[in-house]
């Protein structure tokens, strides 16, 4: 005897699909732009899997889910939503590596290293080899201080904070984040001003030589004493790199919160 056929209505299968596809898909917008996991060094079928398993998971803990049905346009707008809000989450922890890496060109225009350039997969282009270093270097202290741990416990909040509904983010989210994109570069200016303080005092220096004696070439000599000058401070200042590096993602994880419980201004 085979036991009785398993049957589900319309609703139930309904209600399970939004059980699970929808919380997946925020979850799979989050890692498409996060720095760490969506790195072009994990594959593509990895990151599905883990975002399956992770939504596996969290589900028994999420709040009810609208009674909507997946497959119609109000199902798929709000899957177009749930992607946008992983992909708003995501890129804001883009933001503060980019901050990291725009440091690394400041300082390495400023030493002299702008020409050191090499492909890069992640970026899909040339990037400054300094900037590089930097940003795996924060990536690095990122891992040591369980930052992946607490990324994902802030995507599994943002289903707290944010339940899944039929309405997106509000306008004034995207706002906020755009506004954000912006303080990319004073972050990184903030970030490389020492060396580009220190580099100045040398270029002012070397100037002052110039012209004390115009027979001092200064090509032959200021070019090693820049990079040296540079490297030397990078070295004195890589144990505040890691309160900056704890600052930097600390304001990400603040900026992540705000933009789910922002609301739309009346």
């Amino acid at each position: 005897m085979f036991p009785a056929a398993l049957h589900l209505s319309d609703a139930q299968i309904s209600a399970l699909l939004s059980q699970y596809l929808w919380p997946l898909f925020r979850i799979l917008g989050f890692f498409m732009a996060e720095p760490l996991f969506s790195s072009h060094s994990i594959p593509r079928r990895a990151k599905v899997i883990m975002g399956i398993m992770l939504t596996i998971m969290i589900s028994p803990l999420l709040p009810p889910m609208p009674v909507i049905p997946v497959i119609s346009g109000a199902g798929l707008l709000v899957l177009l939503h749930q992607v946008l809000i992983g992909l708003a989450m995501g890129y804001v922890m883009r933001l503060m590596l980019t901050a990291v890496e725009m440091a690394g060109f400041f300082i390495s225009s400023q030493m002299g290293l702008g020409f050191a350039m090499f492909f890069d997969p992640q970026h899909s282009g040339q990037v400054p080899t300094l900037s590089r270093l930097l940003s795996l270097l924060v990536l690095l202290l990122f891992l040591a201080m369980n930052g992946h741990h607490l990324m994902l416990s802030t995507l599994i909040d943002s289903f707290k904070v944010f339940p899944i509904t039929a309405d997106g983010l509000p306008w004034i989210s995207y706002r906020l984040l755009a506004e954000w994109g912006i303080q990319v570069f004073s972050l990184g200016l903030l970030l490389s001003m020492p060396v580009m303080a220190a580099l100045l005092i040398a270029n002012v220096a070397m100037g002052v030589m110039t012209r004390a004696a115009p027979q001092f070439n200064v090509f032959s000599f200021g070019f090693p004493l820049t990079i040296t000058i540079g490297f030397v401070v990078l070295y004195f200042m890589m144990p505040y790199f890691i309160a900056a590096t704890q600052m930097l993602y600390q304001h990400g994880t603040e900026l992540v919160l705000t933009l789910i419980k922002a609301k739309a201004e009346p």
